[in-house]
């Protein structure tokens, strides 16, 4: 298999020992195209660092870090002595809504938390919700919306009995995704989204959800890893909530593939197939990265995935955790919402820029974000921050951290910096 592995040309600003941790101890990947091609974009290429820009940096070993370039702490989090979940959020008034790891959780893949906080830039704690019990457990992102509510991906749990009346092929206990949007100072739910109402299974005619799983690309077939067999199929590990087109996207790693769902739905119409702006209810109204996840045709262009990055004009980038054979990327796709998903029709989107290397790789965690020069930064969850130029040039590369799950740019005169006190 051809590899695109870009020149490089970066500074060390500081290395420690790094270890390999995942999400899963599940390894089956995929067999991608060997079509590596990579379309740089037409904006000046940089030849610096993004040096109007801080980096908050993301890791659930270490805390939650506002640094430099030059690797300086800027400001960093009190977390009281818990344990970070996964995400957190910087919000304009310098506030951090943070996931937190609850004590003893019954549910605990990799990425749990169970727990959100709110903490104020002088470092109280606005407020703090829980969303754990001994049958669900919120885990891995949060979105904070501009109506003050919260958005989260949730396991829940499905016995094996039930599994099987639902057309499962396997004899255990699930725990398919669910997506809970909850009001956090009242604690009210007031919307929610369960992946077992929109299910497809070709094992058992006599069961429930008996299809073609090629002749319904709206649904979710149940049994795509049905070799699973700690229960958790699916394994969502972070949301992007698009609030002008109401649609949100979720990556989902065991699936390698970005699901989009119609978040304009009314709860009841999220169970079904019908309502909302695209009137198909719950159904997924897209989806892209592994045609095979649906006996589709198109490119395979994800193995196992992190962050749906959505931004400027509907472009989304996203990480690969093994697109290159213990080889990561960042890939550019090009989304053109409205969407339609059409049984044997080719659906996958262009990919418009990618970045590898072979040093880059981490088989969990991982992000890319645009930053305001053009430059991408990068979480390699297993260790590393890089940021390189849309030319592939690797111009920065910060080592202090043992997992990143994620690393966010913000320009020094972002209202979050102002108010922090920067």
């Amino acid at each position: 298999m051809s590899k695109s592995t870009f020149k490089i040309g970066f500074c060390t600003v500081c290395i420690i020992s790094m270890f390999i941790t995942s999400c899963s101890d599940d390894d089956a990947d995929l067999t991608l195209s060997e079509d590596t091609s990579t379309t740089e974009d037409s904006e000046t290429v940089s030849s610096t660092v993004d040096s109007n820009s801080y980096i908050l940096a993301v890791a659930p070993d270490d805390g939650v870090f506002l640094i430099d370039h030059d690797g300086n702490t800027l400001f960093d989090w009190d977390f009281d002595g818990d344990q970070l979940g996964n995400d957190a959020e910087l919000l304009s008034d310098g506030s951090l809504v943070a996931t937190i790891k609850v004590d003893n959780p019954q549910i605990n893949y990799g990425g749990y938390g169970g727990s959100f906080r709110k903490i104020n830039a002088d470092q109280t704690i606005d407020w703090e919700v829980n969303y754990s019990s001994d049958n669900y457990i919120s885990h891995h992102d949060v979105n904070y919306l501009s109506n003050g509510n919260i958005i989260f991906p949730v396991w829940e749990k499905v016995s094996a009995e039930d599994a099987q009346e639902l057309g499962f092929s396997g004899n255990f206990d699930i725990y398919p995704e669910a997506i809970i949007e909850m009001n956090p100072l009242t604690q009210e739910i007031v919307w929610e989204w369960h992946a077992i109402d929109h299910i497809v299974q070709d094992d058992d005619e006599s069961k429930e959800n008996f299809g073609v799983v090629g002749d319904l690309p709206n649904l979710i077939d149940i049994n795509y890893n049905d070799d699973q067999t700690d229960g958790d199929l699916m394994h969502v590990n972070g949301i992007t909530l698009d609030e002008t087109n109401d649609l949100l996207y979720m990556t989902v790693n065991f699936y390698s593939e970005v699901w989009v769902i119609d978040h304009s739905t009314s709860t009841e119409e999220a169970a079904s197939d019908t309502g909302g702006n695209y009137n198909l209810g719950g159904n997924l109204v897209y989806r892209f990265g592994n045609p095979l996840a649906y006996d589709n045709i198109g490119e395979v262009t994800m193995n196992r995935v992190h962050y749906p990055n959505l931004f400027d004009d509907n472009k989304m980038l996203v990480f690969v955790n093994n697109k290159y054979d213990n080889q990561s990327a960042v890939a550019e796709y090009q989304l053109s919402p409205p969407y339609e998903l059409i049984a044997g029709q080719d659906s996958e989107p262009t990919i418009t820029w990618e970045f590898t290397d072979s040093d880059l790789y981490s088989n969990g965690l991982g992000s890319g974000v645009r930053m305001s020069n053009g430059n991408t930064l990068i979480a390699e969850g297993t260790g590393a921050i890089w940021e390189v130029n849309n030319a592939g040039d690797v111009l920065w590369r910060f080592t202090n951290y043992s997992r990143p799950w994620r690393a966010y740019a913000f320009t020094k005169d972002d209202e979050a910096i102002t108010a922090l006190g920067l």
